[in-house]
């Protein structure tokens, strides 16, 4: 399940992190920083963007997935926000599905591998924070799945190509948001193990500042 830098995926999947308003009329959104949490932790989805736009550079063939619909409020689906954020990253919008039914990590992932079989896809890339892989991949595990399925960490990658991106991380690390989404996902982890997971509330998952 390691990123493997021979795989010429079929698709790259971007998981979402949340979306906040540029104004106060709600208008223009974008994608999460660091700076912003939800009920668990820090999110930073921005950075999952940009990762996937480098993955895009890197598998030029591959299709780019965008993720999710809402959490129930006025506001465009989050597979939308970050398809405009990669387009202006330099992603072809013809490249790019929205995949906008899902709104928890579970039916994102199990909504990408029933695209997969439809387009028969054989190879995927899914790309999420680090923190967040592992809880995909213990998801993944209990899917019935013949897709391969590899995950790529957001932070690695673009500290590849950003020396110093590796230090401003290092910062958010030591966060109290950020161990706090550690200790949060963890718990998810042995949750899904046990059989006892449970989605989160809408309202816990809405975003708020630091």
């Amino acid at each position: 399940m390691e990123q493997d830098k021979e795989m010429s995926p079929d698709a790259i999947i971007v998981f979402p992190a949340g979306i906040v308003p540029l104004n106060d009329v709600k208008t223009e959104w974008r994608s999460t920083t660091y700076d912003e949490n939800d009920a668990f932790g820090t999110l930073g989805g921005h950075d999952r963007v940009r990762a996937a736009a480098l993955l895009a550079r890197r598998y030029p063939t591959a299709a780019v997935v965008t993720t999710s619909h809402t959490l129930g409020r006025p506001a465009p689906t989050l597979a939308d926000v970050y398809e405009n954020e990669l387009i202006g990253l330099g992603v072809a919008r013809e490249r790019i599905l929205k995949e906008e039914s899902s709104n928890t990590t579970r039916a994102g992932l199990v909504a990408s591998l029933e695209l997969a079989r439809r387009k028969r896809w054989k190879r995927l890339l899914f790309v999420s924070s680090g923190f967040h892989v592992p809880r995909i991949r213990a998801f993944l595990e209990q899917e019935h799945n013949d897709i391969d399925v590899k995950c790529a960490a957001s932070e690695p990658l673009l500290s590849a190509a950003d020396p110093s991106f590796a230090a401003q991380f290092a910062a958010v690390q030591d966060t109290p948001a950020y161990k706090k989404r550690l200790v949060s996902e963890e718990r998810g982890i042995q949750a899904i193990k046990s059989g006892d997971y449970r989605s989160a509330s809408a309202e816990d998952k809405l975003e708020r500042e630091a």
